[in-house]
């Protein structure tokens, strides 16, 4: 069960110069998700611990002030809405919506990882901000050790894509010159209260 859909409302090249400039005091000032240096600090991206990803618990990106991430984020909700309708899923419990940027320079990939399998888990979404001539992996999860069945999602400015949490994910190897950025999220059903949602 996923999803895929394009968000148009939004200024995507004000929001990659919001992230860019922030992003290094970000990097300097909050903590790692993790305390160790070791790979779960960045989620197991291997992005690294100095990652604005290895960041992603200690902030939340639909906080920010500037409008282009209240506009995401209602974009996120109405798309939520739009997918379910299309499952025939009748959906009225409150929603809680957690979000982090992940930028990659040139060279660099994010390995298999997942987001989430505690008791709250629902759903989760990558969203486009900036790439170049990169995809996203999704690996079905019934069978991923032995014949993995991978989805290719070729990444466009604004492409949004839900899927359950537990799906196993990863990039190729970022080869552009301007940084690749997206906003990946989760979809809870219950506040977590280690994380800012």
């Amino acid at each position: 069960m996923m999803g895929s859909d394009f968000i148009k409302k939004v200024n995507f090249k004000k929001v990659a110069q919001i992230i860019l400039k922030k992003e290094k005091n970000l990097i300097k000032t909050l903590p790692r998700s993790y305390a160790k240096e070791d790979l779960s600090s960045d989620g197991y991206t291997d992005l690294g611990p100095h990652s604005l990803t290895s960041r992603y618990k200690a902030y939340n990106i639909f906080k920010w002030k500037e409008k282009e991430f209240q506009k995401i984020k209602k974009e996120i909700l109405n798309f939520h809405e739009i997918f379910l309708n299309k499952l025939g899923i009748i959906f009225n419990k409150p929603l809680f919506l957690n979000g982090w940027a992940n930028v990659m320079r040139t060279g660099q990939r994010i390995k298999p990882h997942l987001h989430a399998v505690h008791p709250q888990t629902y759903l989760s979404g990558h969203l486009v901000v900036q790439c170049n001539d990169t995809s996203t992996f999704y690996m079905n999860p019934v069978n991923q050790l032995n014949d993995p069945l991978v989805h290719e999602s070729k990444n466009q400015v604004g492409m949004i894509t839900l899927f359950p949490s537990c799906i196993p994910h990863y990039t190729n190897i970022h080869k552009g010159p301007d940084e690749r950025i997206t906003i990946a999220f989760d979809i809870s059903l219950k506040e977590n209260k280690n994380d800012p949602i």
